[in-house]
């Protein structure tokens, strides 16, 4: 069944215009009687009849509320360092669908691409509206924040907020089955770019009370390795 996002939607008649009306109309060509799921980002899913279908807007009749029951029962953020390309809006889309509650690039020593704030600024635009696709696509109750781009010690102290905070590192550390957590936490962790991490900076992360994380002998792209966690995260908490 489609499904739309929408703020603090009427209970009992909602009015769909601009690129939702259009993207029913005209995308998928849908008809006066077919079913919509209407989400308000917090979890709760209307369901929908089209009764009305004007040239740039449908209206529809609410029949039901229901809980959102795809989201996952653990808050897991992910930091990124910002890869090379297209990297980044792949590992928005897989990560939004395997259940992240959100994604902050960061700018570390390694990083190949290194953009601007202005660039970086038209780039969240964007990276928030492949979140939402991507959280439509996969049945969410909410959509993903894709925060804007902190630097390394940012990204670190920010983490700290977290009840368990794991920076994942290519020459060795806990590895990720033997990481403990649980239902209701707030897990943050970091993936390096392609070039992964530089030694000092392991250490301030160290410094800081960052567990050092290991994702095994073989060495992972950056744009496998956060799938890689979050399907573990995922599964330890029977969320898969």
């Amino acid at each position: 069944m489609p499904r739309f996002f929408i703020e603090n939607p009427n209970k009992e008649i909602i009015e769909l215009q601009g690129e939702n009306a259009n993207h029913i109309i005209n995308s998928l060509r849908m008809s006066v009687g077919d079913s919509v799921t209407i989400c308000d980002g917090k979890s709760n899913d209307y369901l929908c009849t089209i009764v009305k279908i004007f040239s740039d807007m449908v209206v529809l009749k609410v029949d039901e509320c229901v809980n959102n029951i795809s989201e996952p029962s653990v808050n897991i953020h992910l930091y990124q360092a910002i890869p090379k390309g297209s990297k980044f809006e792949y590992i928005i889309q897989k990560s939004v669908e395997l259940g992240v509650s959100s994604i902050t690039p960061v700018l570390t020593k390694r990083c190949i691409s290194r953009p601007n704030e202005k660039s970086m600024k038209n780039k969240i635009v964007r990276y928030n509206k492949i979140a939402q696709q991507a959280a439509k696509q996969s049945g969410r109750g909410m959509v993903p924040a894709v925060y804007p781009m902190l630097s390394f010690e940012e990204a670190i102290l920010d983490m700290k907020k977290s009840d368990i905070n794991i920076l994942f590192y290519e020459c060795g550390g806990k590895k990720l089955n033997n990481i403990d957590i649980c239902d209701n936490q707030n897990i943050s962790f970091m993936i390096g770019s392609e070039g992964g991490f530089e030694i000092d900076e392991v250490k301030f992360a160290e410094k800081e009370g960052l567990m050092i994380g290991s994702l095994g002998n073989r060495i992972l792209r950056c744009e496998t390795a956060p799938l890689c966690v979050l399907s573990v995260f995922m599964y330890k908490t029977k969320n898969l």
